[in-house]
């Protein structure tokens, strides 16, 4: 099952956190959701312990989506009546659109459409729709021209979870803080990790048959009560700054290892067909076991507030959720504080947080917090503990306490400001009981850059590039040893696009194609895969790593694209001699397409060109030497469209033309002269090699070497004209064929593009295209040269491209 769990902004590593520390497989942060994949377990366990989570959903379908009868078509052909209960109700929330379905209540009438009449077709009965209490919630996301559907297993948002009687309780005009924006100041503030040991993990072994379910269920709780009766260590925390108590709620729950969703009676998969009960009564069983005796606990949050009001309303709050035992509030003096925590253990020094929410406070009781705070801070007893502070537009400061992070969060309409001060020594915070030494925490940093932000996957310290830390079977039955256990996760997430790739390139008709484009932040890197043609046959891999930011520890950096080197050929079943890795570089200067930092062997017959087909066509490329290899995959939709305007075109012009596979294709679709220019004499060769490839040749055919702007602006002042030109030059260029002058395509476009205007038939048009991903055209300055733009990027990424569309802009250009 593929799913994701959705969460507000700047919430994505703390919740992928979450979720890992709960066992739960392939987890991956994005863009307000975090997606991970399994089966109904972790799906139903990230419902009920998720406390950062607004939603969680199950992907259940991706289709076409370029029209509405697409989505009409997509929506349809999902086995409706395997997804939804029989009697279900359903309500359908849309969102995105594209050109041709600009409305999304549209959008989701027609997928309530495509739904209705498959489940008539199905079951003779279409479904109720409900739109204020569904028992079915589900959600259409459309982006350009696909879409996806997804079921939301939770109903109602995670969030909604502040008992009732709490609720009933609070006086008017109290606003409780959400108890997800209440979690992850807890959670920062590493209060979530101590309380883990409290929290159930799911272990890898085979799924239990149904036979074994009601023994699981009543076993699950009695080897919870033995983990309850074992003794440990608990933490402490102190809430300088409690208002109405949204925090102590949370923090308490933790404490007594409540699951937030266990007292929920309604959920989203009850409307699933696929639903568990007995699973879920086992994971209930399991929570509920986890649960600590709250008299146990007394003591170990103390609170206050310097709003008396917010004391009593917080006291009001904590006791009609039954945490009165755990919480105990106070007057807001560092000595009373400090007093209200039971006495330490000799040699085991109080662990905790401190913690406040001082957004609904006037300027002067925020003022008397951070006083606080400051003088706790220096407290013996809580020296060594972190601090997190929710506050409106101001990061607190503390002296002697450096900052671990800052975020801005928005609720509602309100700004703000997450700040956690590390304690005194930054000795991190365990979950097992204990402070760390010092070595313990030089090496916890080390290993935590080996694996992405936040990951609590296991680590391993690299002493070298041979260190074996795991293994993982990428289907063939031979485990492959990794240096990094989260490469797991790289090789996991590399099959799937690889297979989905595949699917695409075969009913395209592609080759040549990315398949991986730093689809995981840590392991980033390209991975392209070349088809070699009957006269080359073969498979080749150019693995392109992009350089690490200077942040991260060169030798974890090497030692996962070690593991990606391992990972890939496997998946992609590539012979290793064929594997060819580079790394891209940050520079400027020197020639368009430079030279790879090229790692690994050479193989027999390395630097002869291989040759491969695109569109009809056939192309030499080379995988040494060079960052490039001779044909760029992303513009494979522009060179079509080359053909396709070269239908009506006698003449066409490639100016920056590269190795010619734009003259080829304008050859192809029916131009009967070209000229091809670049500065380059290599490239020049290696253009008529392809030309000639295909069976253009003779004088109809032009090869020109020269500097393209000084060549442009000779052209001008003869009547030498073309219907079609393709423009792609490089982004910066100092080449010492320049002479003195230099190039940059975001200062020099419009005189570039004026020039080409000038050489274009009166009815003739150009195609530009540039790779800079901040390029901005000057859009006033054209108009005043009379050039005319017509952006046309999208239409030009292809399908390999989509996660990074940046990677080139291109524009249709003509006289205004």
């Amino acid at each position: 099952m593929e799913c994701y769990a959705s969460c507000p902004a700047t919430f994505e590593r703390a919740l992928a956190d979450e979720l890992r520390a709960l066992g739960i497989p392939r987890v991956r942060p994005l863009k307000g959701r975090v997606s991970f994949e399994g089966d109904a377990r972790d799906a139903y366990r990230a419902c009920l312990w998720s406390r950062l989570a607004s939603r969680v959903y199950l992907v259940i379908g991706r289709f076409s989506c370029a029209t509405d009868d697409d989505l009409y078509s997509g929506v349809y052909e999902l086995p409706w009546a395997r997804i939804l209960k029989p009697g279900a109700s359903i309500a359908i929330s849309a969102h995105g659109t594209n050109d041709a379905i600009r409305n999304t209540r549209y959008a989701s009438l027609r997928a309530k459409d495509g739904i209705a009449d498959r489940m008539l077709a199905d079951t003779g009965t279409r479904p109720r729709i409900d739109t204020h209490a569904p028992d079915a919630r589900l959600s259409l996301t459309i982006r350009g021209e696909r879409a996806s559907l997804a079921f939301d297993l939770s109903g109602e948002p995670l969030f909604k979870r502040i008992p009732r009687a709490a609720l009933a309780c609070a006086p008017t005009g109290v606003d409780i803080l959400r108890p997800d924006f209440a979690a992850l100041v807890l959670a920062e503030g590493g209060w979530r990790e101590l309380c883990q040991p409290s929290l159930p993990r799911r272990e890898t072994k085979r799924p239990a048959s149904a036979s074994e379910r009601s023994e699981n269920e009543a076993s699950a709780a009695d080897a919870a009560n033995a983990e309850k009766a074992r003794p440990r260590a608990l933490p402490y925390l102190l809430d300088i700054a409690c208002g109405e108590g949204g925090i102590l709620l949370e923090a308490a729950g933790m404490l007594a290892g409540r699951a937030p969703g266990a007292a929920r009676t309604r959920w989203g998969f009850q409307a699933w067909a696929q639903h568990d009960p007995a699973l879920w009564r086992e994971l209930l069983a399991e929570a509920r076991g986890c649960e600590l005796d709250a008299t146990a606990l007394a003591g170990h949050i103390v609170a206050t507030d310097f709003d008396q009001r917010a004391r009593e309303a917080a006291e009001l709050i904590v006791r009609a959720a039954g945490l009165a035992a755990v919480v105990g509030i106070v007057e807001p003096a560092a000595g009373k504080l400090v007093a209200a925590l039971p006495r330490a253990r000799a040699n085991a020094p109080l662990m905790g947080a401190i913690v406040g929410d001082t957004t609904p406070v006037g300027e002067n009781a925020a003022a008397a917090a951070l006083r606080l705070a400051t003088e706790l801070a220096r407290t013996p007893a809580c020296v060594s503990w972190r601090i997190a502070c929710l506050a409106r537009n101001e990061v607190p400061n503390i002296p002697g306490r450096s900052a671990r992070g800052t975020q801005t969060l928005s609720l509602g309409n309100d700004e703000l400001v997450l700040t956690v001060l590390g304690g005194a020594g930054e000795t991190p915070l365990g979950g097992d009981g204990q402070r760390k030494s010092s070595d313990d925490a030089r090496a916890a940093q080390k290993q935590d850059a080996a694996s992405s932000p936040g990951a609590k996957h296991p680590k391993v310290n690299i002493a070298s590039a041979g260190a074996v830390a795991a293994t993982v079977d990428v289907g063939d039955g031979k485990p492959i040893p990794l240096i990094v256990p989260a490469s797991e996760q790289f090789a996991r997430r590399l099959i799937k696009v690889a297979r989905l790739r595949r699917r695409w390139a075969k009913r395209e008709g592609v080759t040549c194609y990315r398949v991986y484009d730093a689809d995981l932040p840590d392991y980033s890197a390209a991975i392209d895969l070349y088809e070699g043609s009957a006269t080359t046959p073969g498979r080749w891999l150019v693995i392109a790593e992009y350089a690490p930011p200077r942040t991260i520890d060169p030798e974890i950096a090497h030692a996962r694209m070690l593991d990606i080197l391992a990972i890939a050929p496997r998946v992609l079943d590539v012979p290793a001699e064929h594997v060819h890795v580079k790394t891209r570089m940050r520079s400027r200067g020197g020639s368009q397409y430079g030279r790879a930092q090229q790692t690994g062997r050479r193989a027999a017959g390395d630097g002869e060109r291989v040759l491969i087909e695109e569109g009809g066509l056939t192309f030499a490329v080379e995988f040494n030497d060079r960052l490039d290899t001779g044909i760029f995959l992303d513009h494979r939709l522009a060179r079509g469209l080359v053909r396709e305007r070269a239908r009506g075109a006698r003449t066409f012009l490639n100016l920056f033309a590269y190795t010619g596979t734009a003259s080829c294709y304008a050859a192809s679709g029916g131009a009967q002269e070209t000229v091809t220019v670049d500065l380059s004499n290599t490239y020049l060769d290696w253009a008529e090699e392809n030309m000639r490839l295909n069976g253009f040749t003779g004088p109809d055919h032009h090869f020109v070497r020269d500097d393209v702007l000084a060549w442009v602006e000779r052209q001008r002042h003869t009547a030498n004209r073309w219907d079609l030109v393709f423009c792609d030059p490089p982004t910066f260029s100092n080449s010492a064929r320049m002479g003195e002058r230099t190039w940059d395509v975001q200062r020099d476009h419009v005189e570039l593009l004026r020039g080409v205007v000038d050489l274009l038939e009166p009815s003739g048009e150009a195609i530009f295209s540039c790779n800079l991903r901040g390029f901005k055209p000057d859009v006033e300055a054209l108009a005043r040269a009379g050039i005319e733009l017509e952006d046309i990027t999208d239409a030009t990424i292809p399908e390999d491209f989509q996660r990074n569309k940046r990677i080139h802009h291109c524009y249709l250009v003509r006289r205004a």
